[in-house]
């Protein structure tokens, strides 16, 4: 069970952007997980598998479906870093955090999505004290 997530803390009085974009890779992961793993003739791979053991490389890494089941079965989180201890040491040893605020940062600098027309947005915009700049 996930409590207070999407952003939120302490009992759900406050939430923040960075958390936002955490708990969404964590819970991309988490829904990668109980969606569950498909079985189907494709999948059980017997021919790679006969192909790999009988006179193969003796590993899947070389097959073409490996590559493949992973780019759709797998759930890469965009924030969450996998490199191994020494390599994210000698990258600044960022925590999520800090990859969260920057990730944020980007966003809100580089996002400018349209989904209100720009003759609608003109009309609200002369109604109300909106601060944030219209979209480029």
């Amino acid at each position: 069970m996930v409590h207070e997530a999407a952003g939120m803390h302490a009992s759900l009085m406050g939430c923040s952007l960075e958390s936002f974009v955490i708990d969404n890779d964590m819970l991309g992961s988490v829904l990668r997980t109980i969606r569950g793993i498909e079985v189907n003739e494709e999948l059980l791979s017997v021919d790679v598998i006969r192909d790999v053991v009988i006179g193969g490389p003796g590993h899947y890494l070389g097959s073409a479906q490996t590559l493949e089941v992973m780019q759709t079965e797998y759930h890469y989180p965009s924030l969450s870093d996998r490199e191994t201890p020494s390599v994210w040491e000698q990258k600044g040893s960022k925590d999520i955090f800090e990859r969260a605020r920057e990730y944020v940062a980007k966003v809100l600098a580089e996002h400018h999505p349209g989904y209100i027309d720009r003759r609608l947005d003109e009309k609200i915009r002369s109604h109300f004290d909106i601060r944030l700049p219209p979209r480029p």
